[in-house]
């Protein structure tokens, strides 16, 4: 028993691990680009990676459609239950008699 809770903290403590270190790199990131400068001060840096992701945006074509809200409806009919026979069919040899103690005297 002690076994799986340890290993559940081991798992717990990696992920919190895993995630501390995610916000840090976003952090990390975010202040590398913040930061960024060149030397020569020109507005036109197409060779720099980071210049280029800063200023590359989405461009759309066409503003798109609003979706149009569309009712479906569909008739459900109940089937007709199935025909069972109400008639009561017995055998004259196969069935017995009730048992002679049950018989009244």
């Amino acid at each position: 028993m002690g076994n799986s809770s340890r290993k559940a903290r081991t798992i717990l403590s990696l992920r919190v691990l895993l995630a501390s270190l995610c916000v840090l790199l976003v952090m990390l990131s975010g202040t590398v680009e913040l930061v960024h400068s060149h030397a020569d001060r020109a507005d036109v840096h197409s060779n720099c990676a980071l210049c280029v992701t800063a200023h590359a945006t989405v461009h759309l074509v066409h503003a798109p459609a609003p979706a149009v809200a569309t009712a479906v409806f569909a008739r459900v009919e109940a089937a007709q239950p199935a025909a069972v026979p109400r008639t009561f069919r017995a055998f004259s040899h196969v069935t017995r008699p009730p048992p002679a103690a049950a018989r009244p005297a």
